[in-house]
């Protein structure tokens, strides 16, 4: 019998858990005959739906935080494995669905994509449900971070953590992918490089010569000047001038994210402190560090932890998106 997926249930209407001290690893789900199956609305990457386990789990999930849950899991290499414009025309297909003026929860499992359709997606969010929250049971990095900005409260799992909002811009010579904060800082040292050698030629030319400031001081510049040239002039400036904007694009995005939740002036701290104070794009910002610049975040009770460990198996194989539905056979 063909199978037909209930659209009309924003819910999970019921799922099978994981017994103490059972196996939770994960499993290929084949459902058996007539026993209930789900899958995300907009896309699954699993052939099956997802399994049992991890339905009962978000289906735990919303209870807990009595409002609709949206899936935005992109482990799964293939469709949607990053935000986007392919997955805000998803949403924006299904903006009919989404509950209007009802905040929803959306459960954000992603290492990032664009921060423009980011940046879409949090915006049409919010419009349509009046806001939402943003629950992190292991991790939203880069541009996932800058999506959780627009949330009205960032839900972090105990192990969870978000990232820098450093652009990564793609290098010709080196054919990678590169922080476009690592070129900025490389005049910001070489400038610093540049002052610091001028002072200690000036003292040390002052304590050997015994002459005055004003008759070492060109001299000292011209030293100064002719060591650094070769370093400066192979710096494209056009070049440069592409790479603080990328950096500067995510700073401003991400004000205007925070903003309905901050001041403005700490919602610019914390923007400019995501965007240029984290020596690797992949760093680390947990509960704590988040703590430390101002960005506030809400840990996960005790009840939640256990039902994001039920979680957290099954995400890193997985791609869902949008809310569980239930697929009748």
């Amino acid at each position: 019998m063909p199978k037909r997926i209930d659209r009309d249930s924003h819910a999970i209407e019921s799922a099978v858990g994981v017994p103490d001290g059972g196996d939770a690893r994960p499993t290929t789900t084949v459902a058996a005959e007539g026993v209930d199956r789900y899958t995300a609305a907009l896309y699954t990457s699993e052939q099956h739906g997802v399994s049992a386990e991890f339905a009962a789990a978000v289906q735990d999930l919303e209870r807990s935080l009595e409002r609709p849950i949206w899936l935005l899991v992109q482990s799964a290499p293939g469709k949607f494995q990053e935000i986007d414009e392919a997955l805000v025309s998803e949403f924006l297909t299904w903006k009919p669905r989404l509950p209007q003026r009802q905040p929803i929860v959306l459960l954000i499992d992603s290492l990032g994509g664009s921060a423009r359709c980011a940046y879409q997606l949090a915006r049409l969010v919010r419009r349509r449900c009046g806001g939402f929250s943003a629950f992190v049971p292991r991790q939203a990095k880069s541009a996932a971070t800058l999506l959780a900005l627009g949330a009205d409260e960032i839900v972090l799992g105990k192990d969870a953590e978000v990232g820098p909002l450093d652009a990564q811009v793609w290098d010709p010579d080196r054919e990678d992918v590169l922080s476009a904060l690592d070129e900025v800082q490389a005049l910001e040292q070489l400038h610093a490089f540049a002052l610091e050698a001028l002072d200690r030629s000036m003292l040390f030319m002052l304590q050997r010569a015994g002459k005055k400031v004003e008759t070492l001081l060109p001299a000292m510049l011209r030293f100064v000047t002719d060591m650094m040239a070769p370093l400066l002039e192979k710096i494209d400036a056009v070049h440069y001038t592409q790479t603080l904007r990328a950096l500067k694009v995510a700073e401003e995005y991400a004000l205007r994210l925070l903003q309905p939740q901050y001041a403005e002036e700490v919602a610019r701290q914390i923007a400019r402190h995501l965007v240029v104070s984290y020596p690797e794009h992949e760093f680390v910002i947990s509960a704590e560090e988040a703590s430390t610049f101002g960005l506030k975040t809400r840990e996960t009770s005790a009840d939640q932890d256990r039902i994001v460990d039920r979680m957290l198996p099954y995400l890193s194989e997985l791609t869902a998106v949008g809310p569980l539905v239930r697929v009748k056979e």
